[in-house]
């Protein structure tokens, strides 16, 4: 049972979700999906080559030996695009030994604490679709473009706030993700402050108190049964997210996310002036970028990225930590049903969880990516099936793939 080769393909989506496939001489593979980089799917590619000739159900030593190759080769072992790839590699190799032993990842890892898993809807900016490039470019795919030709924008940060969107048409998005069962929304916390430059890190007193009077409003409206948290982008300083922290109490989000550059000291600044909770996380590469976070008493909820932390088992370790120190576990995921299902496994095996992150709602063709129903009422049911327990449908995948990236053995996408 050797491993014999390692592919890629990528479909073009509001994130480029790469996906790797490793596949054994017998012709059974298993699927994992990385976090988007510059350059990725051929890092992935290069990456694999390590691989070749394993056992698969050998997953901590194949992992240990990518560790120690990109850490040897790039002194950057615990960060960067190369552990997008040995993450996305690594849940290969989970779906594939599942396939193997016939049993669902999470029984695999130790067995189930829950048979649900609690979703938040992800409603961004409060707009339709947004689409970003590798470097963070905005663009309209070709899939939803007049000429069939992806056209890239300015980097996303560049110039001043999207287009303004009424309190009301926030409402109505909020609402709508209720009615379809999400316990939780997830919104940028700027949604409401437009026509200023996005690099601004300094907001005027003022502008931080309409920002807290929208979102009390907004709770005011919503109902309470609805938790609604807020995201920063890491775009503020310290004096800013303190005010922010402060000024929220009455419209109490879940809670305040990525309100600075990620860093402990800042974040304990920020969590020490006000009652929100603060969470921060998806760009923390391993076990010991979520440890440094919270060494200075300012995260209180984790939010890793199964597609880029290390992976599954990582991120299991994460999640374990999670539940011996108090904080609370929240992955962010903007990844395809693939990588979606990853964090589900994770999430199934750890003793105490808040919600996990689904940032599809606006792509037309997320849910049909997989054979099988994903999210259903705002949650996801563990599957009994083996590995992941879903099987990507490889005709969207053609249909979407990005041009000039190979789909997988088949060759490059036209």
């Amino acid at each position: 049972m050797k491993i014999t080769g390692v592919s890629t393909a990528v479909v073009e989506a509001n994130f480029d979700y790469t996906f790797v496939r490793v596949q054994l001489d017998d012709g059974t593979y298993g699927i994992g999906e990385c976090f988007f980089a510059p350059g990725l799917p051929a890092i992935a590619r290069d990456v694999g080559t390590l691989l070749i000739g394993g056992d698969p159900r050998d997953i901590r030593t194949l992992t240990t030996r990518m560790h120690l190759a990109i850490s040897a080769s790039s002194g950057s072992g615990h960060a960067g695009a190369a552990l997008h790839a040995v993450s996305g590699l690594e849940t290969a190799l989970w779906d594939l030994s599942g396939k193997i032993y016939g049993e669902p990842i999470w029984r695999i890892l130790g067995g189930s604490f829950r048979q649900e898993i609690p979703v938040y809807a992800d409603l961004h900016a409060g707009e339709a679709l947004v689409s970003v490039d590798s470097l963070l470019r905005s663009r309209r795919p070709f899939w939803a473009s007049d000429d069939g030709v992806t056209s890239i924008g300015d980097f996303y940060w560049t110039g001043e706030t999207t287009d303004h969107v009424s309190n009301e048409a926030i409402l109505k998005r909020v609402q709508t993700a209720a009615d379809n069962g999400f316990g939780c929304v997830k919104l940028d916390i700027d949604v409401f402050e437009h026509g200023r430059l996005a690099t601004d890190a300094t907001l005027p007193s003022a502008t931080a108190l309409r920002l807290a009077e929208s979102a009390s409003w907004l709770r005011s409206e919503t109902n309470r049964a609805v938790e609604i948290a807020y995201d920063c982008h890491w775009r503020f300083d310290i004096p800013t997210a303190r005010a922010l922290n402060g000024a929220l109490a009455e419209a109490a989000p879940l809670w305040l996310e990525d309100p600075v550059p990620p860093s402990g000291r800042a974040l304990a600044a920020v969590a020490e002036a006000g009652p929100i909770a603060i969470a921060s996380g998806e760009n923390a590469y391993r076990l010991e970028g979520i440890e440094e976070l919270a060494t200075h008493g300012g995260l209180h909820i984790a939010t890793p990225d199964v597609q880029k932390v290390g992976g599954i088992r990582e991120a299991q370790q994460i999640g374990d930590w999670c539940s011996r120190t108090g904080i609370g576990f929240a992955p962010h995921c903007i990844a395809s049903p693939i990588g979606f299902m990853a964090a589900v496994h994770v999430m199934a095996t750890i003793p105490s969880v808040m919600f996990l992150e689904f940032h599809g709602s606006d792509l037309p063709f997320w849910s049909d990516l997989v054979a099988e129903e994903v999210i259903r009422d705002g949650k996801v049911a563990l599957p009994d099936r083996p590995g992941l327990g879903v099987t990507l449908n490889m005709d969207l995948v053609r249909q979407y793939s990005r041009p000039g990236e190979p789909v997988f053995e088949e060759g490059p996408a036209n």
